[in-house]
């Protein structure tokens, strides 16, 4: 169990350190930035889409939702088949912060796993798929 302790505590400094660098290299929050990046890589995703990925509660969804389409990076649109449905797609000013955050994000992810040789790499990215797929 001392491993799996301190296994949780790496994970944790690791996400925390990739947030941090993220949020000083753009200009918003690190959740905005990440529900850009999701609707920048599904197909006209709903609210309730939003909310499964980020495993929240579907007003919190909004919330989140609201804010980008305030700053403009998202639109609202109803689905041309099913009108009670409402989709999400990136405006102009959308897709441009979101090539800047991949940028970033590119750039960062780089140097903290840049030290890693390609075996390595793959070696983590099998831990974390084995992970994910038994979550």
């Amino acid at each position: 169990m001392k491993t799996t302790g301190a296994t949780a505590s790496l994970f944790t400094e690791v996400g925390l350190l990739i947030k941090s660098r993220m949020q000083a290299a753009v200009s918003m929050p690190f959740s905005q930035c990440q529900a850009l990046w999701f609707v920048a890589q599904h197909e006209s995703p709903n609210m309730q889409d939003v909310a499964n990925y980020f495993k929240i509660r579907a007003p919190s969804a909004t919330f989140l939702v609201d804010e980008l389409v305030r700053a403009g990076h998202l639109k609202r649109q109803a689905n041309t088949k099913d009108r009670r449905k409402v989709e999400l797609t990136l405006t102009p000013k959308g897709k441009k912060a979101f090539k800047i955050f991949e940028e970033k994000r590119t750039k960062i992810l780089h140097s903290l796993f840049g030290a890693l040789d390609e075996p390595d790499r793959k070696e983590l990215n099998r831990i974390l798929e084995k992970i994910i797929s038994n979550a």
